[in-house]
């Protein structure tokens, strides 16, 4: 995949409980603590 394109995470949830949902809420909550403390930055592929 070109660069800054892969997703960061790829969930498999072969029982189907819902685990997806809580990871994907888990990581809007991550990102938002991350913009919060000044770490944005950290979100993205940096382009060296």
């Amino acid at each position: 995949m070109p660069f800054g394109t892969r997703p960061f995470r790829t969930h498999i949830d072969p029982s189907e409980d819902g685990a997806e949902i809580v990871v994907g809420v888990a990581d809007r909550v991550r990102a938002e603590m991350f913009r919060r403390i000044g770490l944005e930055d950290l979100l993205k592929p940096a382009v060296h």
